[in-house]
C-alpha cells in the first residue's frame, strides 16, 4: 500500500515545517519577488521530505522510491498552499486501485 496512516502524518508535519523554514529563508536572503518564494517552498519541502524518510520518520508504503516522490508533492502542494492534506488525501482515494496481475 503506497499511503499508509503514517504517511499522512508525516506529510502534515513536514507541510508546517516547511512553511516555518521557508519563511525564515524568504525573510534572511529577502525573497519576495515572482516565483521566488514558491520554489524556495518547493526546495525545502522535498530535502525535508527525502531527509525525514532517509533518517526513518516517513513510514512510506511500496514502491518506496514512488511514496517518496508522491510525499515531496504533497507536501509542496500543501505548503504552497494550493491545497489542504484533506483535500489532497480525498483526490487520491478516488483514484481507481492498480488491477493485480493474476
Amino acid at each position: 500500500m503506497l499511503f499508509t496512516t503514517d504517511f499522512w502524518y508525516i506529510a502534515s508535519s513536514l507541510s508546517a515545517a516547511t512553511v516555518f523554514i521557508t519563511g525564515l529563508i524568504n525573510s534572511k536572503f529577502n525573497i519576495v519577488k515572482g516565483f521566488w518564494p514558491q520554489l524556495v517552498s518547493w526546495i525545502t519541502g522535498s530535502v525535508l521530505s527525502v531527509a525525514a524518510w532517509f533518517f526513518g520518520l516517513a513510514q512510506v508504503g511500496e514502491p518506496t522510491w514512488l511514496a517518496v516522490i508522491v510525499l515531496c508533492g504533497v507536501v509542496g502542494l500543501s505548503s504552497n498552499g494550493i491545497y489542504d492534506i484533506p483535500t489532497i488525501k480525498n483526490f487520491i482515494n478516488k483514484l481507481p486501485a492498480p488491477k493485480k496481475k493474476e
